[in-house]
């Protein structure tokens, strides 16, 4: 979380800060962003960026917050427009979001944590093991705790909110991973599309919601 003298800087040196944070943060994954270029071309010395934040994770996490919080607003529009239907918002907002997420402004940034499933930021000294206490981690809990709230439980075979938090997990897991793999596939023969990461999630939000195995009908 940024430090006090962070939030009582004037708005222009904030958003000079941000513009630097987001060409640093497009141009490498968070293990090899450079503090230093990010002072250059925010125009600020070195010593102001540690009287602003803790370190680099500090200000990676305050970014990447902001960036998801301007996106999960979508998917509680998207809840509200299907009436509480977890799955049908799941569809909708992922076919909004994967489009956001690799070809929107903050595309190449989005690149960088699929390629690197926040290994680093889960492991580094700075969050290890405590990492969930972290301003950004916090965060994404409190949208589980959100969405309980408004989902239509009358549709799903859940008996309980842990059931119900186990659930939105498996789903966004899904949604991670399957961001994540289109991502990695940019990097072969053959790349998937939009429309093949589009698939793929419908498919397995099909397996989840009805279940994989064949009816008895169907095996005739």
């Amino acid at each position: 979380m940024p430090k006090a003298t962070y939030f009582n800087l004037n708005e222009e040196k904030k958003a000079r800060l941000m513009q630097a944070a987001q060409h640093e943060f497009s141009r490498a994954p968070l293990e090899d962003v450079s503090v230093s270029a990010i002072v250059k071309d925010a125009e600020i010395p070195r010593g102001s960026f540690y009287q602003y934040f803790e370190n680099k994770e500090d200000l990676y996490y305050y970014f990447l917050g902001n960036i998801v919080t301007d996106i999960e607003q979508h998917f509680f529009d998207m809840l509200k427009k299907t009436h509480g239907d977890l799955f049908a918002a799941m569809t909708l907002f992922f076919n909004f979001a994967v489009e956001e997420i690799t070809e929107g402004p903050n595309a190449d940034i989005f690149k960088n944590v699929g390629t690197n499933d926040f290994q680093h930021g889960q492991n580094s000294k700075h969050f290890g093991k405590n990492h969930h206490k972290h301003p950004f981690f916090k965060a994404v809990l409190a949208i589980e705790d959100k969405i309980a709230t408004s989902v239509d439980r009358t549709k799903l075979r859940i008996e309980n909110d842990e059931e119900l938090k186990n659930l939105q997990q498996l789903l966004f897991t899904v949604f991670a991973h399957t961001i994540g793999h289109y991502f990695r596939s940019q990097k072969e023969d053959s790349p998937e599309t939009i429309a093949n990461a589009k698939a793929e999630f419908a498919t397995t939000l099909d397996w989840i919601a009805n279940g994989a195995l064949k009816s008895k009908k169907e095996l005739g």
